[in-house]
């Protein structure tokens, strides 16, 4: 979906990973739970061996949370993030660590200063998705965003039931373009879940985007981009057009924005602006259409020991 750069050559790896937190340890009822577990259930590994992982300062943000969901998907946030740099970055797991650059977007460094791996992550309603790509060239940014229009029905719901499509549409304005907002009021009526879903597919997009920038959502030019045409993903917008990003009133063509379903009720956008030496493949897929790869818990730590174990404490 969207306008398209040319895509990657064969030295550059696109990772599209999902983890889901909703079923891990439904026996703890409180965050510090996670930590001072003393139940035994056979079908998901001890939240103690994933807090083990980590390093006593990301230990203290993740059980900060007051709820145990939000934990869960800090947790799986850390795990991802250190799982990609230590499998494609050849450093050991204690040595995998992130950092965040000027504008707080969370990178990782080689000592000499390269960014070997560009990767971004996002959760929400129990989903961690990260995207990664490891041996860009210089200049390519990304960014994904993850959204799930069932977390919030009934609210959503119930606001238009009291106020009217129109009005919830400009409860949005402030972060939309005024073209978006009279795309989504000129919507053909339709049930309220159905107009639900292009608002959410524009907002994913939108989010996608602005994290590819580096930027968070009071980007001062947050208004002047201006995404047209968009759709629920697999779906032919009313107007009959395909996706295109404009911005400041130009039409932005180095961007590969995709939007895609997640288990059936979680929209993802990726999005991507390649540096100037990426070239397309010249057969099959590119990586940024594959699927994602649904992870398991046990996988993730399976896979965080055996690198703590073989690379080594750096």
């Amino acid at each position: 979906m969207g306008s398209q750069t040319a895509p990657v050559t064969a030295p550059t790896t696109v990772l599209k990973w999902v983890l889901d937190t909703r079923n891990l340890w439904p026996e703890a009822n409180e965050t510090w739970d996670l930590s001072t577990e003393t139940w035994a259930d056979p079908s998901c590994p001890q939240a103690s061996r994933a807090l083990a992982l980590l390093t006593p300062e990301e230990r203290k943000d993740v059980l900060r949370f007051y709820h145990v969901k939000d934990a869960k998907l800090a947790l799986g946030s850390s795990l991802l993030k250190r799982l990609a740099i230590s499998t494609y970055c050849g450093v050991g797991w204690d040595a995998a660590a992130w950092t965040r650059d000027a504008r707080t977007k969370p990178v990782f460094l080689l000592p000499d200063g390269s960014e070997p791996l560009l990767f971004n992550v996002s959760h929400q309603a129990g989903l961690v998705v990260l995207l990664a790509a490891h041996g860009a060239p210089p200049g390519t940014s990304i960014g994904v965003d993850v959204v799930c229009p069932p977390e919030r029905r009934s609210r959503d719901h119930a606001v238009i039931a009291a106020d009217g499509w129109p009005q919830f549409v400009d409860i949005h304005g402030e972060v939309f373009s005024t073209g978006e907002v009279a795309r989504l009021k000129a919507l053909p009526l339709a049930p309220l879940d159905r107009l639900l879903a292009y608002f959410y597919s524009l907002w994913c997009l939108r989010e996608g985007y602005v994290k590819m920038s580096g930027e968070a959502l009071l980007a001062p030019w947050l208004r002047e981009l201006d995404l047209r045409y968009f759709a629920p993903p697999g779906e032919v917008p009313p107007e009959g057009r395909g996706f295109e990003i404009w911005f400041r009133e130009k039409r932005v063509d180095d961007v590969d924005m995709r939007l895609e379903w997640l288990l059936d009720e979680y929209m993802v956008c990726t999005a991507v602006r390649w540096g100037k030496t990426y070239e397309a493949p010249v057969e099959g897929e590119d990586d940024m259409g594959k699927p994602f790869t649904h992870l398991t818990m046990d996988q993730v730590l399976a896979d965080a020991e055996a690198a703590r174990e073989t690379k080594g404490k750096d």
